[in-house]
């Protein structure tokens, strides 16, 4: 199976379950919604969203997905799932606090294809995890004041 079609058929589970919060130090898999650079039309993915030391974060290990090239361009984002959209916005984060975010997202993930597309291993620390850092995207999501 390609990535587009594997991905189409995880937003299409994931858009219809209920929405649940990530566990600190770990992560749930949510749909999130961009907006294209070129189109402007909306795309849709499935991502592991993380919670880091009370926040929420989206990590990719390659900067060169269209989902994270999108949210440099666009970074307001929404979150779909069981009938619910939560607009955020996505501002991109560096240094330890990114590392710290990749490292508990590693720890914490279970998928042996998703860990073996980081350029460090699945037990890294966060001061391993540095030196890669420019390679990565790792996005803090805040919420947005729709009123």
């Amino acid at each position: 199976m390609d990535v587009r079609a594997m991905n189409a058929e995880m937003t299409a589970k994931l858009i219809d379950a209920p929405a649940e919060a990530p566990p600190e130090g770990g992560y749930t898999l949510r749909v999130v919604e961009t907006r294209g650079r070129r189109t402007g039309e909306p795309r849709r993915v499935p991502l592991a969203v993380v919670a880091h030391d009370g926040g929420q974060y989206l990590v990719s290990p390659v900067r060169d997905r269209d989902w994270v090239e999108n949210l440099l361009a666009a970074p307001e984002c929404t979150l779909l799932s069981g009938g619910l959209r939560e607009d955020r916005r996505a501002g991109e984060v560096g240094g330890e606090e990114a590392a710290a975010v990749v490292a508990g997202y590693l720890a914490a993930m279970s998928v042996p294809w998703a860990v073996r597309a980081f350029p460090v291993p699945q037990d890294a620390t966060p001061a391993q995890i540095l030196a890669h850092l420019p390679g990565m995207a790792v996005f803090r999501l805040s919420t947005v004041d729709t009123a």
